[in-house]
């Protein structure tokens, strides 16, 4: 897909788009060197890679890290 495709699926702007991929922290092509193209399964995967843990998840982690911090001091 075009920056404008792309730009239009992720809801954001073409700017921040080229930007991304000026920075290369988003996944593209640039088939001839000069157009940049997008697959949508690329974009799918970045997003999903980028994902934010919710609370529950967040506390969820600290619970099993201490509880294994724990387990390890009785070890020791």
């Amino acid at each position: 897909m075009t920056v404008e495709e792309a730009a239009k699926f992720m809801g954001m702007a073409r700017s921040s788009l080229y930007k991304m991929t000026s920075d290369q922290t988003i996944p593209f092509y640039r088939p001839n060197g000069k157009m940049i193209f997008f697959e949508k399964t690329d974009l799918l995967s970045w997003i999903r890679k980028n994902r934010v843990s919710s609370r529950e998840e967040i506390d969820e982690e600290a619970r099993l890290h201490m509880q294994r911090l724990s387990k390890d001091a009785r070890n020791v």
